[in-house]
């Protein structure tokens, strides 16, 4: 602000009271600042964890209903190595196992067949929500309606309800 002195010459400055309005000003953003940043965060790390489970269920979606619908069997058995099944197919020329990983929170498909075993990531999931996220509903110990039907349970989101797939095997064999 330039005001004129008496003299003629111009004096250009900030007033006390505009100086402290300023530093007030700068001071509430200084403070509000770091807040937001941190709630921005959090939630960008929330809406990452919210994106790649819904990620793994739709590629769990992919592979499962070729998986069943080329199943024999149903069963929830250890297969390929892997004890920690949610759900084994066995098929005529590969069994296809399903598991999830608890500490990393990774779901993987296992195919074992002749020529090898195969272990696709399908996605991570949230590890500290409790159980598991997949879980198999009907189609193995569990009767399902009707008895060719296999059905996971897909909890993405704690806070949502759970997406159920269900697929049906070509044969009534169990």
């Amino acid at each position: 602000m330039r005001t004129q002195r008496t003299g003629g010459r111009p004096e250009s400055g900030f007033t006390l009271t505009e100086l402290l309005v300023t530093i007030v000003i700068v001071g509430i953003i200084a403070t509000l600042l770091p807040r937001a940043i941190i709630l921005g965060l959090r939630f960008t790390a929330g809406t990452e964890k919210r994106v790649a489970a819904t990620s793994a269920a739709g590629t769990l979606n992919r592979y499962f209903y070729g998986d069943v619908r080329s199943a024999d069997r149903v069963t929830t058995g250890p297969a390929c190595g892997v004890d920690d099944v949610i759900v084994h197919l066995v098929r005529p020329d590969a069994d296809v196992v399903y598991t999830y990983d608890r500490p990393t929170g990774v779901l993987s498909r296992v195919k074992c067949a002749a020529g090898g075993v195969v272990t696709t990531l399908l996605g991570r999931f949230d590890n500290t929500a409790p159980g598991r996220p997949v879980t198999l509903s009907c189609g193995a110990e569990t009767p399902c309606n009707p008895p060719t039907e296999v059905t996971l349970t897909v909890q993405s989101d704690p806070a949502a309800p759970p997406t159920a797939l269900t697929a049906v095997r070509r044969s009534s064999a169990s």
